[in-house]
C-alpha cells in the first residue's frame, strides 16, 4: 500500500507481487478493487501489479477540478514514479483505456506495451443511448445525491446490461459504486485542454505491442471503438470476449488475466 501526491492531490495505490511491473487503471465510478481477482492471477504468474484509485475515486482525494485525461495520465505517471518504475506495460479498462492511450501518445517513454480492455476512445462521442443515461445520472446526482444516483440510474445504465444479470455481478457493482463521491458530476467548471490534435488521429503513432479486447455483449459503440483502436495501431490485436459484457473483469477475471499474461509473454 502506498500514497503519492501530484498537483496537491493525494493518490492511493497498491503495489503487489514481484517481477515485471504492470500498471492497472480502472474505470469511471469504480476503484482499484475492481482488479482484485485479476491481480491474484497476475501475482501468481510472477508479475508485479501496480494499481491505484483515480483522483476522485476510492481512497484518492477528490479535487474540485482536474479530471481531463491529461490530468489522469500525469497522475498515472506519478504512481509509476512512486513505485520507482521508469516504464511499464499499461492495462486500461474503460475510461482507464482512454487514459492509457493518452499516456502512450503524450509520454511514450513510460509505456512499454498496452492492454486496452473495453476502452473509451477519447475525442469520439458516446452513443446516444449511453449518453442519455449519463445525463440522467447527472440529474439524479443534483436532485437526490450521488449515492442515490449510483444505486439508481447508474446501476441501471445500458453500459452494464450485458453483465449485470449474471450471478453476483449486480451486487458487486453496487458495492463498488456505492462510495463514489461524484466530484466530477458536482464540478461547477468543466476541465478544458485546448490542443490541435485528437487521439483517433494519432493512433498510428503508437508503436508498442497492443492488445485490445471488448465483450461480445457490450454496447455497440464500445465494440466499434475497440475495432477502431485496433485498426489504428499498427500490429495490434483485437479480441472479442464471447458471452461477456462491459464488466468482464468481474465476470471472468481468470480469462482477462490470461490475456494480459499472454500478451506480456509470461504465459
Amino acid at each position: 500500500m502506498g500514497e503519492t501526491t501530484r498537483d496537491q492531490v493525494r493518490l492511493h495505490f497498491l503495489d503487489e507481487g514481484v517481477g515485471q511491473p504492470v500498471l492497472l487503471i480502472h474505470g469511471h465510478t469504480l476503484d482499484l478493487r475492481v482488479w482484485d481477482a485479476v491481480v491474484e492471477e497476475l501475482v501468481a504468474a510472477e508479475l508485479r501489479a501496480i494499481r491505484y484509485d483515480l483522483r476522485g475515486h476510492g481512497r484518492s482525494e477528490r479535487p474540485e477540478r482536474g479530471y481531463h485525461l491529461a490530468d489522469h495520465a500525469a497522475d498515472a505517471a506519478a504512481v509509476l514514479d512512486a513505485a520507482a518504475v521508469a516504464s511499464a506495460p499499461v492495462v486500461g479498462y474503460s475510461i482507464g483505456g482512454g487514459i492509457a492511450l493518452e499516456m502512450a501518445l503524450t509520454m511514450p517513454d513510460r509505456v512499454s506495451s498496452l492492454v486496452l480492455l473495453s476502452p473509451v476512445l477519447p475525442d469520439r462521442d458516446y452513443e446516444p443511448e449511453f449518453f442519455a443515461s449519463l445525463r440522467e445520472v447527472a440529474r439524479a446526482t443534483r436532485r437526490d445525491g450521488i449515492r442515490a444516483a449510483m444505486l439508481g440510474p447508474w446501476l441501471e445504465s445500458p453500459l452494464w446490461q450485458g453483465s449485470i444479470g449474471k450471478p453476483g455481478i449486480r451486487e458487486r457493482l453496487a458495492e463498488l459504486v456505492a462510495g463514489f463521491p461524484g466530484a466530477e458530476y458536482l464540478a461547477v467548471e468543466r476541465d478544458r485542454v485546448e490542443r490541435a490534435w485528437t487521439v483517433p488521429g494519432r493512433l498510428p503513432e503508437i508503436a508498442v505491442p497492443t492488445l485490445v479486447a471488448a465483450g461480445e455483449l457490450e454496447l455497440p459503440g464500445f465494440r466499434a471503438w475497440a475495432a477502431e483502436i485496433a485498426g489504428g495501431i499498427t500490429g495490434s490485436r483485437l479480441e472479442l470476449l464471447a458471452g461477456l459484457g462491459h464488466l468482464h473483469l468481474l465476470e471472468d477475471p481468470a480469462l482477462l488475466a490470461r490475456l494480459i499474461v499472454g500478451h506480456l509473454g509470461n504465459g
